[in-house]
């Protein structure tokens, strides 16, 4: 952690970043540089944009201009000027309905990732219907990382003759342990090369928002939302190298993923998927049918043999 009036650089990957201890805040000239820790209280308050005006979060701090509560910037490229609209038409999570089902509901096994020294691998990664999760064990042994994401924007999904894939969309996540309790807003790339090949995710850090974490994830990413780059290529000439994973060995998933999405708590949670809730429902009308007919065959038998006693 840096100092009062030290270099910082929290965009980088988290085994380089370099972050600002305590109340500090890293300021830039220009998104995704080095810069110097000052307090917040030094720095000019961004201007409050309304409705239909004109919007940038990624300038400094003294230069920007942030939508109010509700709304979000709306860009068509990254870091540029837009204009500010509803939350609610653009901020999920959102179902990703149009990321190919070879990762929907799946459990993938992390093979490889930028940072391999970081964490044990291989470790888990669960991917839900707008939602991931992951558990992936500290290379020094003394814990787990715990994580967790969801999709803020809708999925753009791009198909090649040859069955690649590539996915896009914005993203918010959060780990534990994490010291500054931050949430990151990221653009992220899902793709595949072609069947049978191992699934990569790369992710383009946009912002990082410390103690934050006991905050919706929407609400904290609001002010960064915005359209990526068109594919994973372009993000890396614009923005730079992402965190990347590799996934294999994906599987289906019973349960569903299911994500505390308001902050606070426990990241994660298991629910049953609709599917066990169906066989579930099923098996216990069929066993009360199997039940009845025990029964009304019971008082059939009692009844005929008193018949035959009167007989």
């Amino acid at each position: 952690l840096a100092k009062r009036g030290e270099r910082c650089n929290a965009s980088l990957s988290p085994k380089f970043a370099v972050l600002c201890e305590g109340d500090l805040n890293c300021k830039t000239k220009l998104i995704g540089g080095w810069g110097v820790c000052a307090p917040f209280e030094s720095f000019a308050a961004p201007v409050l944009a309304k409705k239909g005006e004109k919007c940038n979060g990624s300038l400094p701090p003294s230069s920007a201009r942030v939508c109010q509560e509700g709304f979000s910037c709306r860009t068509r490229l990254l870091g540029g000027w837009g204009v500010c609209a509803r939350v609610e038409s653009d901020v999920g999570p959102l179902p990703m309905n149009h990321v190919p089902d070879v990762i929907r509901r799946r459990r993938c096994d992390v093979a490889w990732c930028s940072y391999p020294t970081l964490n044990v691998l291989p470790y888990s990664v669960e991917f839900g219907t707008s939602e991931y999760r992951w558990v992936a064990p500290l290379a020094d042994g003394t814990s787990k990382e715990h994580g967790a994401a969801v999709l803020l924007s809708k999925p753009h999904l791009r198909v090649n003759k040859t069955d690649a894939w590539e996915a896009s969309y914005f993203s918010a996540n959060r780990f534990t342990p994490d010291p500054l309790n931050s949430t990151l807003c990221s653009c992220e790339y899902v793709s595949r090369d072609a069947p049978g090949s191992p699934i990569f995710l790369s992710d383009y850090l946009i912002a990082q928002v410390p103690n934050s974490a006991h905050r919706p994830f929407a609400e904290v990413c609001a002010p960064f939302l915005r359209a990526c780059p068109v594919d994973n290529r372009t993000a890396f000439e614009l923005i730079g190298a992402p965190f990347t994973e590799m996934y294999t060995n994906c599987l289906p998933m019973m349960e569903e993923v299911v994500i505390a999405t308001s902050g606070g708590g426990d990241l994660v949670e298991a629910a049953p998927s609709p599917l066990w809730a169906y066989v579930s429902n099923a098996l216990a009308i069929i066993g009360f049918s199997f039940f009845a007919l025990g029964l009304a065959f019971g008082a059939w038998g009692v009844v005929a043999e008193d018949d035959d006693q009167d007989g």
